[in-house]
């Protein structure tokens, strides 16, 4: 018997004594299984995930919210300084003086002097009808609208007392006005109606429905009749985030907590302020 491995062995006892082993692999999954750590619900975010939801564009931004919304953007931008000093800013630097028109059109015909002078006076007819229903002044109103409320309403008319040539005029309506009152779903056409607005197969909108009193006025009596506007005759301005999105949401929506809690910090700083001063010998 030697004492191995300090004896040697000759090659052919080691090539008899050689064992080959074969490991067989686990089988492969069937299914790949993925894991977000944002898809868990733990204690720690189970709260801040509470109010998250499934609900459809035109669902989460149902008139009752965006009614509890629209007031507490205006109340803000009413109170609060910054949030209005950030509004109007977004109005003032989006309008301007206005919109000008530029013609570069060549009439057939006419030479290039005529042409020029055939511009000019379009250019300046339009600054005069402008000036006359005061685009401007509409204008920064939507904006500062669409900021606030979510959404801006100017119906097409004809003002027959308007000083211009050009009878065309916007009358601005605010977005409370555009509904359809319950009690007069059963009109043709109430049925289409998505909040205020009809629209067709393809998603095209093809009426306004218009409250001719506004809901916050004192003529409750007149406030379930509405009048059904033409699409064409209506400017609808706002943003739509979400595929279907029918009605606007407030530009400062994200901001409206971080809003209340500046105001309340302030108002405690004055306050502590006061105290201050006044305990001051």
């Amino acid at each position: 018997m030697g004492w191995w491995p300090f004896t040697r062995r000759s090659k052919q006892a080691g090539a008899a004594t050689r064992t080959l082993v074969v490991r067989a692999k686990p089988a492969c999954r069937s299914a790949v299984e993925g894991r977000f750590d944002s898809a868990q619900t733990n204690a720690d975010n189970r709260r801040h995930w509470a109010n998250a939801d499934g609900l459809s564009a035109d669902a989460a931004a149902s008139p009752a919210v965006r009614q509890t919304l629209r007031n507490r953007a205006r109340y803000e931008v009413a109170n609060n300084s910054y949030a209005r000093g950030i509004v109007l800013t977004l109005a003032n630097d989006v309008t301007g003086t206005g919109p000008r028109l530029q013609m570069l059109t060549g009439s057939t015909g006419l030479t290039e002097g005529d042409s020029a002078k055939t511009n000019q006076t379009i250019e300046r007819e339009f600054m005069a009808w402008a000036k006359a229903v005061d685009l401007p002044g509409k204008l920064r109103t939507m904006r500062m609208a669409r900021a606030q409320d979510g959404e801006a309403f100017a119906m097409l008319f004809s003002n027959d007392n308007l000083n211009s040539p050009v009878k065309l005029d916007l009358k601005l309506i605010e977005a409370e006005q555009v509904a359809t009152p319950s009690a007069k779903l059963g009109v043709v056409g109430a049925e289409l109606a998505v909040d205020g607005i009809e629209f067709d197969p393809f998603g095209n909108p093809v009426a306004y429905h218009i409250l001719k009193s506004h809901p916050g006025g004192g003529a409750r009596a007149s406030f379930l009749d509405f009048q059904r506007v033409r699409a064409d005759s209506v400017i609808h301005w706002f943003r739509a985030d979400r595929p279907g999105q029918r009605r606007g949401l407030p530009d400062i929506l994200p901001a409206l907590p971080c809003d209340q809690n500046v105001t309340k910090s302030r108002t405690s700083c004055a306050t502590c302020a006061t105290c201050r001063f006044e305990a001051a010998p």
